[in-house]
């Protein structure tokens, strides 16, 4: 009996694996120059174990050719006297097709080193194994590394690309040494870690590309008069504007140049971590920061009104943590 199960529910992965990305945005996406992807991890831990709780990893392509990629990382603390830093990785070709090994903390500067891929993609060997419903080896340098990687199922998950919330197809699996659980993106052009859950969790908050974003930002601006944006990062707790958000803030820059006679309204909008009257200071400050950058490109400041929102208008669940991405935001509006 409990061979004719496991036959059965063997059967029903197979199925499950071979039915692809349909209703899912999983197959439209690739992994290019320009591409930028945030990692929300909660509860996070350093190498040493000292308790870090939440922060955001922003991954930014710069390369994409013959197989290879190169990206640069920002880390984004969200505790009182974390500082952000940087640092960047090549995957090498080899690597990507068959490539084992991870990193599971990364460190400034360049951490570039063969047989290694990314959290950005599996190696084409592994997906295709897990594809295939096989155990296959993945290895961290850290101690949560999972050793092998056994697929267990398909799921839908939700994140936002481009600034709109959407739903990816993944392939479900588990680490067998940990019991961790991992969601890889169901498509083969780019196998993305979208979430994992073990002794500190991750989840994919948002994927932009780049100039079409800043392009679409731009387009929604002209056509409707409001237009809303993720890609203006902050330290947490911090007005300060992460060097990441030039290109989006240029772009808004540029269409204030086209149309002298637009006036805009800068909208800071935060989730609901650390309470309304926190929050609605903090919104504040973010909204004028923006102001400030803008005015700084040779804008007149009286084109432009600061307004912080705080926590008051969602437009995602507070609960998840794709809904507080989503609550994460800048919004600019015609007035």
């Amino acid at each position: 009996m409990s061979i004719c199960r496991a036959g059965f529910a063997a059967a029903l992965l197979a199925a499950a694996l071979a039915a692809g990305d349909a209703n899912a945005q999983s197959g439209k996406l690739t992994l290019h120059p320009g591409l930028a992807v945030t990692f929300s991890i909660y509860g996070g831990v350093s190498s040493d174990g000292t308790v870090l709780g939440d922060y955001d990893w922003v991954y930014r392509v710069t390369s994409a050719a013959d197989g290879a990629y190169r990206y640069e990382y920002t880390f984004m603390g969200k505790q009182t006297g974390q500082q952000s830093y940087s640092g960047s990785q090549t995957v090498l070709a080899n690597d990507r097709k068959t490539g084992v090994k991870l990193a599971e903390y990364l460190m400034r500067g360049d951490t570039t080193a063969a047989g290694y891929v990314s959290f950005l993609a599996l190696s084409d060997a592994t997906y295709a194994d897990l594809k295939a419903g096989k155990e296959t080896p993945l290895l961290y340098d850290g101690p949560e590394s999972p050793k092998t990687l056994k697929p267990i199922g398909v799921e839908n998950l939700k994140t936002m690309i481009n600034d709109k919330p959407a739903t990816v197809r993944t392939i479900k699996v588990r680490a067998t040494a940990t019991g961790a659980t991992l969601w890889i993106l169901y498509n083969p052009d780019w196998p993305l870690f979208v979430r994992g859950d073990a002794k500190w969790n991750f989840m994919v908050t948002s994927i932009s590309d780049g100039t079409a974003s800043d392009q679409q930002l731009v387009a929604s601006l002209a056509a409707s008069g409001v237009a809303t944006t993720h890609a203006i990062l902050f330290a947490f707790g911090s007005a300060d504007i992460d060097q990441s958000s030039k290109a989006t803030i240029d772009a808004v820059v540029q269409y204030l140049k086209a149309n002298p006679a637009v006036r805009l309204e800068i909208q800071g909008h935060t989730d609901n971590f650390g309470g309304a009257p926190l929050n609605l200071a903090l919104s504040d400050k973010r909204a004028a920061a923006v102001k400030a950058s803008i005015a700084a490109s040779g804008i007149d400041a009286g084109r432009l009104a600061a307004k912080g929102y705080g926590l008051s208008v969602p437009v995602g669940d507070n609960k998840t943590p794709e809904g507080r991405a989503q609550n994460r935001r800048v919004v600019f509006k015609r007035l």
